[in-house]
C-alpha cells in the first residue's frame, strides 16, 4: 500500500463556534477510522488548514468529500505526495485550535499574525505542519517518559527530534 500526504485549506462557510468545532472532529474521526486516514485539523475563526495522511484512495475519498461539504469554500490544494511514514499517525484527527495557533507561531511562517492559511504559501503551510508534528511528538515523547524530560531539561531535547523529522521528510537543516 502506497502512504500518501494531502494538505490542503479552506475557509468556513460561515463562523464557527467552538462546539462546530467539536462535531467536525468528532465526524472527522468516525470517519477516518473507517478507512485509515489520520492528520490534523488546525482552525481559526473561518480558516481550516487540514493535513490527511493514508492510503490513496482512502485520501483521495476523505478530500473529494470535504470538497463536496458545504461548510467549506475556496478549498486550496496546498500539497499531495507519496509519503514513506506519517507524521500525525497517532490520531484519527487530532484537532488544533485556535488557542494553539500563537501569534508568534503564526508570524514564523506568515506574513500577518492572523492564521489565514488560504493566503500562506505551500512552503509555509507545509513547514507549520511539520513544527506542529514535531511539537506533539516531543510532547507526547515527554509524557511518556518524564525521567528523559528532566534529565534533559538542562539542554534542547527538541534539536534532536527536529533534525530526525526534518531527515525524514526530506529537509535538513543548514548552519
Amino acid at each position: 500500500m502506497s502512504l500518501t500526504r494531502l494538505i490542503y485549506a479552506s475557509r468556513a462557510a460561515e463562523a464557527l463556534t467552538p462546539t462546530d468545532h467539536e462535531q467536525i472532529l468528532a465526524s472527522s474521526r468516525r470517519n477516518n477510522a473507517k478507512g485509515g486516514v489520520t492528520g490534523i485539523l488546525a482552525f481559526g475563526a473561518r480558516e481550516f488548514l487540514q493535513c490527511l495522511e493514508g492510503s490513496r484512495e482512502a485520501v483521495n475519498a476523505t478530500y473529494t468529500r470535504i470538497l463536496g461539504d458545504p461548510r467549506h469554500h475556496d478549498v486550496q490544494l496546498i500539497d499531495f505526495r507519496d509519503i514513506e511514514q506519517r507524521w500525525f499517525g497517532e490520531w484519527g484527527m487530532h484537532g488544533l485550535p485556535p488557542s494553539r495557533l500563537t501569534r508568534q507561531r503564526v508570524l514564523r511562517y506568515s506574513d500577518r499574525e492572523l492564521f489565514t492559511p488560504t493566503r500562506m504559501s505551500g512552503a509555509s503551510a507545509i513547514a507549520l505542519l511539520a513544527d506542529l508534528a514535531r511539537e506533539l511528538a516531543d510532547t507526547a515523547a515527554a509524557a511518556a517518559t518524564p525521567d528523559a524530560a528532566v534529565a534533559t531539561a538542562g539542554r534542547s531535547a527538541v534539536e534532536p527530534a527536529r533534525e530526525g523529522l526534518l531527515a525524514k521528510i526530506g529537509l535538513r537543516r543548514d548552519g
